[in-house]
């Protein structure tokens, strides 16, 4: 092979092993191999849509975590979070809110009241994330109670029938995610999302470069529950009621694609490529334990090894960049 072959193969696993994709596209790769080993039409057209449509939750909710986490910061109350927005869609009159649309409305100023309390918490009042947005996850759960204290309501059927649906011969729920990684790419490409990475990376070193670090963090949380209005809103077109226990798996599946990622709890390293890999590494292993005949009750435990997994290849990695 020649040496202007090599170079760019070269160039390719050394931006890979920078970014610390490597251990997540490792995983990936085999959970991959095992989904088709135990489910042969793991590649048709059914199935691949099928698991799109169960996969594009988590892949929202763990970039938006992602996102915080670029920035140094962390959210535990993204979960409580997508239980209290799925409720308010579930409860809200359809008719008297002008449809779907009004619904999607407020559920979207919600969402995003809910990440700005959470960046002026953090940002501005100079609290703990991990203190304040445990916090904050309390309250969100408390007011879902209090909104649906047993699982009911009814999401109108036009938005279930559109996540169902196509455009153009593509899989709405492909669409969101495509939708939520581009804007992604826009925010990181322009001033703002630098300053997120920036202000991940060296806090100090950002400021003392002129960037405010207080708005920047608010703008994180604030982009980052955008996305995760989203993904209240695709997992409410499937189940298409309330629900105030059904993001309590979420804040464990976000932190956990994040460091299967290969992002740095650090902030400042890393990008939402990581956390999708990492949602896509969660996804496949719990359609292994199903399509294995595992129990049910193993599945937290099977996650659990793969957190273990992913952070003790973290650990070589980092090791070998010493």
């Amino acid at each position: 092979m020649s040496a202007a072959v090599q170079a760019p193969r070269v160039a390719l696993w050394g931006r890979l092993r920078r970014s610390g994709l490597v251990p997540g596209f490792l995983m990936l790769a085999a959970v991959v191999i095992l989904n088709i080993v135990l489910q042969p039409d793991f590649f048709s057209g059914g199935s691949l849509s099928s698991n799109i449509a169960t996969f594009a939750p988590t892949i929202l909710i763990c970039v938006a975590q992602a996102v915080i986490v670029l920035s140094g910061e962390l959210d535990l109350s993204v979960g409580a979070g997508v239980s209290l927005i799925n409720c308010v869609m579930a409860s809200l009159p359809s008719a008297h809110v002008g449809g779907p649309i009004g619904i999607f409305a407020i559920a979207l100023a919600v969402s995003l009241a809910l990440g700005a309390v959470n960046g002026l918490l953090v940002a501005y009042a100079e609290l703990p994330s991990l203190v304040a947005t445990f916090a904050t996850g309390a309250i969100w759960f408390g007011l879902a109670l209090a909104i649906m204290p047993q699982p009911g309501g009814v999401i109108p059927d036009t938005v279930g029938d559109g996540y169902a649906g196509t455009v153009f011969g593509l899989p709405v729920p492909l669409l969101i995610v495509a939708l939520a990684m581009l804007l992604w790419f826009a925010l990181i490409r322009h001033r703002a999302g630098r300053r997120i990475m920036a202000v991940g990376s060296n806090a100090q070193a950002a400021r003392d470069a002129g960037i405010p670090l207080r708005r920047t963090k608010l703008m994180a949380y604030v982009f980052a529950w955008f996305l995760v209005f989203l993904c209240a809103a695709t997992i409410s077109a499937q189940t298409m009621s309330g629900d105030p226990r059904l993001g309590q798996g979420y804040t464990l599946a976000s932190v956990a694609a994040v460091v299967i990622g290969g992002i740095s709890l650090r902030g400042g390293r890393g990008t939402p490529w990581g956390a999708l890999v990492g949602a896509l590494v969660l996804g496949l292993v719990t359609n292994v334990i199903y399509f294995a005949g595992i129990a049910s009750s193993w599945q937290e435990l099977v996650k659990g090894l793969v957190i273990v997994i992913a952070l003790g290849f973290m650990v070589l990695e980092g090791r070998r960049r010493l």
